[in-house]
């Protein structure tokens, strides 16, 4: 695709601006998980649209808690999937969720303190880190040991 050309991108390449799901790297051949790493990745590429567009700060705040929420939501399928497999790491994975979650929080609630238009950059940072070093390091694991 050329995006030179284009003077103004669609709303698709957009919400594809900050994270793009690549399933060689990031499927785990788990239908369900993947389908909700994909939704993750949805909500945070809104959520960095919305901050790069400059949109107004109630807005970035609606995606923001629903990200949050979806997260949140997320963990516990995940759990509950990897204790229905009899993971043998799934104590470690949930300290692990507990870890981002707390993180997730702190950047989250420093946004809200703040006057700025739009969550952090380490923020971003964060999010884009975390989904990719967590799907293909630590979810890796669980999926591997479901095709046992």
């Amino acid at each position: 695709m050329n995006t030179v050309a284009k003077l103004t991108p669609t709303k698709h390449e957009q919400d594809e601006a900050f994270f793009k799901w690549d399933s060689g790297r990031l499927g785990l051949g788990v239908e369900a998980m993947d389908a909700e790493h994909q939704k993750l990745i949805q909500l945070m590429n809104q959520l960095y649209s919305l901050a790069e567009s400059k949109a107004p700060r109630g807005r970035v705040e609606m995606v923001l808690d629903q990200l949050a929420s979806y997260t949140v939501k997320h963990f516990e399928a995940e759990e509950r999937y990897m204790k229905s497999i009899g993971f043998p790491e799934l104590i470690t994975h949930q300290q692990i969720h507990k870890s981002l979650l707390e993180k997730f929080t702190a950047h989250a609630k420093a946004f809200k303190e703040s006057k700025d238009p739009a969550p952090s950059s380490e923020f971003f940072t964060f999010l884009k880190i975390w989904l990719q070093a967590h799907i293909a390091g630590v979810d890796r694991k669980y999926a591997q040991h479901s095709k046992k």
